[in-house]
């Protein structure tokens, strides 16, 4: 168990692009450069998934933790689980079914991963959804679940409508009423805790829901509002010209139109999907430049329908980029730590972050700074009122973190370290949860804190 501390005391961060906008450091403050790392490691919420779908129409079964424990093993923290909902077409969803449901969720809690969930009607050659009714009242007996467990939920697929809830073909028309489709997606929302984000299968689609075709803005990101998470999901990336209907047009122009709505609205939401098939536009070359364009955080690791285009990336040659770049990639570069400080005295911590990775993170994450003391061990942390949802790829984030050391914090060597905890209570002590820099040294696997190398004498 950690001995924690939390000084509470005011923080200032201030966020610059430009260095002319930093403040003082501390005057002995001591610059340590980091050395990057080409190392391929696990990072929440990120990264390629294990899909786990229905068997034939069989009912969905638990996930076992074995199987979940396998996912983790492989460096991957993401599972996909599609529920299938074919029983419940015209009744109300059964009390074991729901069961299921939250066990899957505990099963993920113990194996460390977080899941991406779709629901849907049909599975093998598609079929009949459910009427708009029925839909919105087995949202509603999912919502107790969502909000128990939302802590594991890394996103939802917005489901439910549908050839396999992917919004098409629906025998009740309701992909094709834009009323029908909005009132859905606002339902999904409002049961799932406004901390999650839901992903939708066409970018339009979003576009017809909030009658807007501008993509978010840095003002807009992240504040809550159904637009704000609001994300998307790609169910056949490269698959053609138009991803197999995924644009709304052949037309190439139309499609960049869309495509550039994507890469704007993509910084500030979630971006995932899968392959589904053997095509000429799935190279490499392709490959990286529309997961960078359209800021890609989650693809299907084991297609059932794609797995050549995998097995091409790795004979191209790209595959392990793929793995290294998909969501967000933290590396620190250098930072200014001072030697020496007195109590009552004002620390100043400056860091120098880059994100190689071609998104952000999509969900709420903490920052802390952690000192530990030396010889007793105990851990006093800091809370930094930083957002690092908004790291973005290719930026380097300069961040000035500055307090007061307490008149009652003993003397003594302390180690400094940073903190990316999940922020949610079940899961802000496990350091499976917490996010690793990409730096050579620096990771504590036992606690999830990446070191900066320095300590500070406090006397």
């Amino acid at each position: 168990m950690k001995k924690l501390k939390t000084i509470k005391f005011f923080l200032i961060v201030i966020l610059c692009i430009v260095v002319s906008c930093l403040p003082s450091v501390a005057t002995d403050g001591v610059t340590i450069a980091y050395e990057n790392s080409s190392e391929n490691f696990s990072n929440p919420e990120r990264g390629f998934y294990i899909q786990f779908n229905p068997i034939g129409d069989q009912p969905t079964s638990e996930l076992k933790l074995s199987a979940l424990q396998q996912v983790r093993n492989q460096n991957l923290t993401l599972a996909r689980q599609y529920y299938l909902l074919s029983d419940f077409r015209n009744k109300p969803i059964s009390e074991s079914f729901l069961n299921t449901v939250s066990a899957d969720c505990e099963t993920a809690r113990k194996a460390g991963i977080k899941l991406i969930m779709r629901f849907g009607y049909n599975w093998l050659g598609g079929g009949e959804d459910a009427a708009q009714g029925t839909i919105i009242n087995h949202l509603d007996q999912l919502k107790p679940i969502f909000q128990d467990n939302y802590d594991v939920i890394a996103y939802l697929e917005a489901g439910f409508i549908g050839y396999w809830g992917e919004w098409n073909r629906s025998a009740y028309g309701l992909d094709n009423s834009s009323d029908a489709r909005r009132a859905i997606l606002f339902k999904i929302l409002s049961v799932l805790p406004s901390d999650r984000m839901v992903a939708i299968r066409y970018p339009r689609y979003k576009q017809d829901a909030f009658n807007n075709e501008n993509p978010l803005t840095t003002e807009e990101a992240f504040n809550g509002t159904n637009k704000s998470r609001t994300g998307a999901h790609n169910q056949c990336f490269l698959a053609s010209i138009d991803d197999n209907g995924t644009y709304s047009s052949t037309d190439p122009n139309i499609i960049n139109t869309q495509k550039n709505f994507l890469n704007i609205d993509n910084q500030y939401v979630v971006q995932g999907g899968e392959v589904c098939g053997e095509s000429e536009y799935a190279t490499c070359a392709n490959a990286l430049s529309e997961l960078a364009r359209m800021r890609w955080s989650a693809l299907n690791f084991n297609p059932g329908d794609g797995s050549e285009i995998l097995q091409n990336w790795r004979n191209q040659g790209c595959f392990e980029e793929i793995k290294r770049r998909l969501g967000y990639r933290f590396r620190l570069l250098t930072s200014v730590v001072p030697n020496n400080i007195k109590i009552g005295e004002i620390i100043s911590i400056k860091l120098e972050i880059t994100n190689d990775g071609w998104a952000s993170p999509y969900n709420p994450r903490k920052l802390e700074v952690i000192l530990r003391n030396r010889a007793t061990k105990v851990e006093y942390s800091l809370p930094v009122d930083e957002n690092p949802r908004r790291w973005m790829p290719g930026i380097t984030t300069i961040a000035n973190i500055s307090g007061t050391i307490p008149a009652d914090m003993p003397q003594g060597e302390y180690q400094v370290l940073l903190n990316l905890p999940d922020p949610t209570p079940k899961l802000s002590n496990r350091p499976e949860y917490s996010i690793r820099f990409a730096n050579q040294n620096v990771w504590e696997e036992s606690t999830g804190y990446n070191s900066l190398l320095r300590t500070i004498n406090v006397n």
